[in-house]
């Protein structure tokens, strides 16, 4: 059971997601960059389904190996290959935003030009962040496995900010998960939706992932 949903290990070897609508914030307020389940919105579990449908197969198609296989919109469930998670987090900023701000005492908006940095997934810790040689070091990733995941965030990054430029949003940063497959391969895990992003519209407000799933997925739905 995860922060925003449950997670079941098929017998066929594939996963199943069911999401609900619980979303990570504080105080009441939506924040993806949150550790913390804070409030519930009402239809952001399909919203997450829907945009996951819509971008990974486009990710796919750009060369970015996904665990994603399919969805089932009326049970609200996305089936997926089963993955053993790398215990490490990639983010892609393109402008300096929430956390970020914070640590490094940077004006909100600050350009960043799609900056990677990992964190170390660990909520008990806070995610802190952690370098290559770090990574490596504790025995969380390979050197390979990182300089792997790095390029396909970069990808991603490249192609979300670009798909989602099509309907007037901009992208402000986002976090992935990989993990490894059966055979060995890297690939990209966890979900693509309002819960690993920042987004904006055009009048510089943030985008409810309900608000944005209708816009990006009506034709899907």
């Amino acid at each position: 059971m995860g922060k925003t949903k449950d997670i079941t290990l098929n017998n066929d070897g594939t996963c199943t997601f069911t999401f609900r609508d619980d979303a990570c914030g504080n105080d009441g307020v939506f924040d993806p960059g949150a550790n913390q389940v804070g409030l519930k919105i009402d239809g952001k579990g399909r919203a997450s389904l829907l945009l996951s449908r819509y971008f990974f197969p486009i990710l796919k198609e750009e060369g970015v190996p996904v665990h994603y296989i399919s969805t089932d919109v009326e049970r609200g469930t996305m089936t997926c290959q089963h993955l053993n998670i790398l215990p490490v987090e990639f983010i892609w900023r393109d402008k300096a935003w929430g956390s970020f701000c914070k640590t490094y005492g940077v004006e909100q908006g600050y350009p960043l030009g799609g900056l990677i940095e990992a964190t170390l997934k660990d909520d008990a810790l806070g995610d802190p962040r952690i370098n290559k040689e770090s990574c490596v070091l504790l025995g969380k990733v390979t050197a390979i496995q990182y300089d792997t995941c790095e390029f396909y965030t970069r990808r991603i990054g490249v192609v979300l900010h670009k798909e989602l430029a099509k309907f007037g949003y901009s992208l402000i940063d986002f976090k992935t998960e990989f993990g490894v497959a059966s055979d060995g391969s890297i690939r990209l895990g966890d979900e693509i939706s309002g819960d690993i992003w920042r987004v904006l519209d055009k009048d510089g407000n943030s985008v409810d992932p309900v608000v944005c799933a209708n816009k990006i997925c009506r034709r899907q739905s």
